[in-house]
């Protein structure tokens, strides 16, 4: 028989008349469901193997009658990764022989890329060989959807919304990152909704070392009950998944029933914006359960020109308030603070004494753009500030 060299993609020139090869193969397990990945939203089924998951095959024919000694019919697992172009030979970690096999998917950076299984006794390239997908690791979540989402996001930060979840701190977070470096913010989305792994600077996110984690990667916000339908997946993958990981308490799935469970306390938050943004300087002065101004008008006034000149400072300033910030509500002595937010600009009113002029980031909207909200009684901020964590 003729030798064969296993280190290139190059035809094989034959020597001799092998007594068989194999003809073809099949899979005896039954494919997985997952998104088309084509703008539709549609949920294909059985499209696709997906991660961790141990699949069987079989030779289903071969050239001629079967080897007798079946040890001689060698498995590989070849792709070539759509990112970068660069082509895997062989995946399997191990030599696998027979004429049935099970094989278990673990590589997850074969995730969202087209395989191709072979089974071959001696010409690698033309013997029995199936083409399968394996799905992204946030299977019903569309890959051109996500894909267009975030490059919105990388030109309008403010896009990124929480809609009906209780996630502003990972929201706030996420639209800080996006500012900061909008390429490593791309690419740690696309790397969490691909490979189901995600690290920037000394912040990582792994589903596959946490159960409640791998349940969120299997959401199907089809099928998921109160499900934020209008929440983009580029938006509802980190934020539920920083939720979930910073939770250590409480299991977060990404309802819009879910409170308790998604609160960002304050030095969760700054460890989020040492250790995911990069942030040095990072100094917590928030308050849980009193509010942050006095009880005198010039406290007001003194926390309004703490924060400018905080803002001079280049610092990036995420504020703790409670709702009635938005509503023009002076809030009771026992209001607790509710929603982060982060503030862009702040200043006295010129044109309205006792009121504050303030241009924050929230819900997905421009804070450039004018809200019932950007001109503020200084009572009712007196009454609904909490605090800050400053980063830089």
């Amino acid at each position: 028989m003729a030798g064969v060299v296993f280190d290139s993609k190059t035809s094989i020139s034959r020597k001799g008349i092998e007594p068989t090869q194999v003809k073809s193969i099949k899979l005896l397990t039954d494919l997985d469901d997952g998104s088309a990945n084509n703008k539709s939203t549609t949920i294909l089924e059985k499209s696709g193997i997906i991660f961790g998951k141990t699949y069987r095959f079989k030779v289903e024919s071969y050239t001629n009658e079967n080897p007798k000694d079946q040890s001689v019919i060698k498995w590989a697992v070849s792709y070539t990764d759509s990112e970068t172009g660069q082509y895997y030979q062989n995946t399997l970690e191990e030599i696998v022989t027979g004429d049935t096999v099970n094989i278990t998917f673990s590589n997850k950076y074969m995730c969202g890329n087209n395989l191709e299984v072979k089974a071959y006794i001696n010409d690698f390239e033309n013997e029995g060989k199936l083409s399968l997908f394996k799905h992204y690791r946030f299977r019903f979540f569309d890959r051109q959807i996500l894909n267009e989402d975030v490059g919105k996001r990388k030109s309008d930060a403010w896009l990124i919304n929480q809609d009906d979840t209780n996630t502003c701190g990972p929201s706030a977070i996420m639209y800080a990152f996006a500012k900061k470096d909008k390429e490593a913010y791309s690419q740690f989305i696309l790397d969490l909704h691909r490979k189901g792994y995600a690290k920037h600077n000394s912040y990582i996110i792994d589903i596959n070392s946490d159960g409640d984690l791998k349940d969120i990667a299997d959401t199907n916000p089809t099928t998921k009950d109160n499900f934020p339908k209008s929440m983009a997946s580029c938006d509802w993958i980190p934020n539920i998944c920083i939720t979930d990981q910073e939770n250590s308490i409480y299991d977060y799935e990404g309802n819009t029933k879910e409170t308790f469970s998604a609160i960002m306390l304050p030095l969760r938050l700054e460890k989020l914006a040492k250790s995911l943004l990069g942030y040095t300087d990072v100094i917590d002065n928030t308050n849980l359960y009193f509010r942050k101004s006095g009880w005198l008008w010039g406290s007001t006034l003194e926390n309004i020109a703490e924060l400018m000149n905080i803002k001079e400072a280049g610092y990036e300033v995420f504020l703790l308030v409670n709702m009635g910030l938005f509503n023009d509500a002076i809030s009771g002595d026992f209001a607790l603070p509710q929603h982060w937010i982060v503030l862009e600009s702040i200043s006295h009113s010129q044109t309205d004494s006792g009121y504050v002029d303030i241009s924050i980031y929230t819900w997905g909207r421009n804070p450039k753009t004018k809200y019932n909200y950007n001109k503020i009684r200084h009572e009712v901020f007196r009454t609904n500030y909490f605090g800050y964590v400053k980063a830089k």
